[in-house]
């Protein structure tokens, strides 16, 4: 039995056609949205430090989720039943993962370790099962079955501390669990994976996704303020943001290639390339910071918000910020190189979050010097794309 499953062939997606997200990876993307847009409503309740924080990590807690099971299926995924059973069963743990991010009650931090804790213990099974069928994937899948595994037992383990310790013991799972079932498993084993890879379509599927949660948070802070007038032009600003901000990663850090061209690198390429993969998240979480800051500063000018210009400072610090931190390490992920004129607009761009973070604009004077700073670098990675291309 061994030995025919050691004969047959493996179950990698090697190279031949180019590969594009299947309708159920579609699917499953638009379940996160849910996750997301409720984390959206986690911040935009208690936009403070604290909040800042809390949202930070449950938002790093999903993303991991969305960034495993994306990526067996960018390695395995056959899109047979099998594999769709599986994947419709993550996707239903992510809607009840969904329902139980904690708001602060025990009740909400037990629920939510043992749904995470289970869909761990899927993934876990998941390599596991393929490991032992696919004999030339089998150091790997073990690498990170054990990475799962672990990480499934310490949030299992996390039940036995009160809160707020608690959630330490899920920054830690989550950190060892992310080192473990990635970069530790591509260094160490003696043959890594080189799959016909389309993550990168992946991630730019999933910026589509926040990016359409932080234009549902600009609606909604033009409709709860009545539709007014200083409210109304800040929504025109943070759209103007939103799409800043897609023109410039579709047009510059986009590269449905990236993902192939590492894989044939080499073993040390594709390690560093994790960088490119968790650079994603800063910037998934500065889009919907975004939107949430937007949102406030249309009920700040309407006198419905929090005041104190707590807009300004996610807008700024917790948004545009962490944008250019993110696109930093994500081009050094897949070693991208930017132009002079691009640096120092993203420079300037950096400069100007810092101002609105710490100068106390009002909400609409913050939005749209935002807004503008986006436009001017669209218009210049623009230009600069332009001269590559002649």
């Amino acid at each position: 039995m061994v030995a025919r499953r050691g004969r047959r062939r493996s179950l990698i997606h090697g190279y031949g056609a180019a590969r594009r997200a299947s309708w159920l990876e579609l699917f499953f993307d638009l379940v996160f949205v849910v996750a997301v847009f409720r984390l959206g409503q986690l911040l935009l309740d208690d936009p403070s430090a604290r909040g800042v924080l809390v949202f930070a990590g449950l938002l790093s807690t999903v993303w991991w989720l969305w960034f495993s099971f994306s990526y067996f299926a960018d390695l395995f995924d056959d899109d047979r039943p099998p594999s769709r059973i599986v994947q419709l069963t993550a996707m239903l743990g992510v809607l009840a993962l969904s329902a139980s991010l904690p708001h602060g009650s025990d009740g909400d931090a037990d629920r939510f370790a043992v749904v995470y804790g289970l869909l761990l213990a899927l993934l876990t099974a998941m390599y596991g099962i393929v490991g032992r069928i696919d004999v030339e994937a089998r150091e790997f899948c073990w690498w990170n079955a054990a990475g799962f595994l672990l990480g499934a037992v310490l949030w299992f383990g996390s039940l036995l501390v009160s809160v707020p310790a608690r959630y330490w013991v899920w920054g830690i799972a989550l950190v060892v669990n992310a080192a473990i079932a990635g970069p530790l498993a591509y260094a160490v084993v003696r043959r890594a994976p080189t799959q016909k890879s389309h993550m990168p379509e992946r991630f730019g599927l999933f910026a589509i996704v926040v990016l359409g949660d932080a234009v549902l948070a600009v609606a909604n802070g033009i409709g709860a303020t009545g539709w007014r007038p200083a409210a109304v032009a800040i929504g025109v600003g943070g759209f103007v943001i939103a799409s800043g901000v897609w023109w410039v990663y579709f047009l510059a850090t986009y590269d449905s290639e990236a993902g192939n061209r590492v894989l044939r690198a080499g073993r040390e390429a594709v390690v560093r390339s994790y960088f490119y993969a968790y650079g994603h998240l800063l910037v998934y979480a500065a889009i919907v910071t975004a939107g949430v800051a937007v949102e406030l500063a249309a009920k700040e000018a309407a006198h419905q918000g929090p005041g104190h210009d707590v807009a300004g400072r996610l807008l700024g610090g917790g948004s545009q910020l962490a944008m250019m931190a993110g696109c930093v390490i994500i081009y050094r992920g897949i070693s991208l190189s930017v132009s002079r004129p691009v640096a120092l607009t993203q420079s300037g761009l950096a400069l100007v979050a810092l101002v609105v973070a710490l100068a106390g604009l009002p909400p609409l004077v913050a939005v749209w010097l935002s807004a503008i700073a986006w436009v001017v670098l669209a218009v210049v990675e623009q230009r600069s794309a332009s001269g590559r291309h002649r």
